[in-house]
């Protein structure tokens, strides 16, 4: 599920934003994170959505959100 926090502009447009990596790098083990988080139903990604990662090193999760 894809949670906008503030995707409008001030003109009441969605703001795109370019798509997340499908990997990061884990800021605590270093392993490699891998997005879990599907783009929404348009396949696009916007300012104020959420992108989340799982580490398959440590197991930790990042939630990021795209600017």
């Amino acid at each position: 599920m894809t949670v906008a926090v503030s995707d409008e502009s001030e003109h009441g447009e969605l703001t795109r934003a370019e798509p997340p990596s499908a990997t990061i790098v884990c800021v605590d083990c270093g392993g490699v994170a891998h997005l879990l988080t599907p783009a929404r139903d348009d396949g696009a990604w916007y300012v104020g959505d959420i992108s989340t990662y799982r580490c398959s090193d440590c197991r930790d999760r990042w939630d990021l959100v795209m600017e």
